[in-house]
């Protein structure tokens, strides 16, 4: 329902905004956060990263397993400015990155990852000490050679919590 997902979103914007991004645009119950556009920031993929784990964290505590969530990140040049027509215009960001991210993001029903981050974003991590899982070189529509892909081992040592990097409880607590 539409307030079960603004109760959502309602958790997941302010740890974007908290780790320096912004919810970019709402496409049906995902949320398009970006990091590093208009403005630049330092560190966009540790920040990036830093969010997707405490937003994993905060849903797990919320909804207690009854809510599954994907979270795609990667990193790249993309276009960003005001866009529309007819009296409409919202800032917004295209390009390849994008779509990637977004595909990336449908990875994690298949891959059971509830974070899934591609080598671009990986190599671009400055200072946050998470140990990932490669899931191996994935071809992903639009894309000419496969893309290395990388989950998240382990929530609780990215500081989010008790929960695997595959939603799994690694503690009593099931997610």
């Amino acid at each position: 329902t539409v307030a079960y997902l603004n109760d959502f979103f309602g958790r997941v914007v302010p740890i974007l905004t908290a780790h320096g991004g912004h919810a970019n645009k709402f496409v049906g119950d995902g949320v398009l956060g970006v990091f590093g556009a208009p403005n630049r920031l330092e560190a966009h993929a540790d920040q990036a990263l830093k969010a997707a784990c405490e937003i994993a964290q905060a849903i797990d505590e919320t909804y207690g397993g009854e809510l599954q969530i994907g979270i795609g990140i990667n990193s790249g040049p993309v276009i960003a400015g005001t866009v529309g027509g007819g009296g409409r215009l919202d800032f917004t960001v295209i390009g390849d990155p994008v779509n990637v991210a977004s595909r990336v993001e449908s990875l994690t029903s298949e891959t059971g990852d509830v974070i899934l981050l591609t080598e671009a974003t990986r190599c671009l991590l400055e200072d946050f000490d998470v140990e990932l899982e490669p899931r191996g070189e994935i071809p992903l529509r639009g894309k000419p050679e496969p893309v290395p892909i990388h989950g998240v081992a382990s929530l609780e040592r990215a500081g989010a919590g008790p929960l695997d990097g595959r939603g799994e409880g690694v503690t009593s607590r099931s997610a």
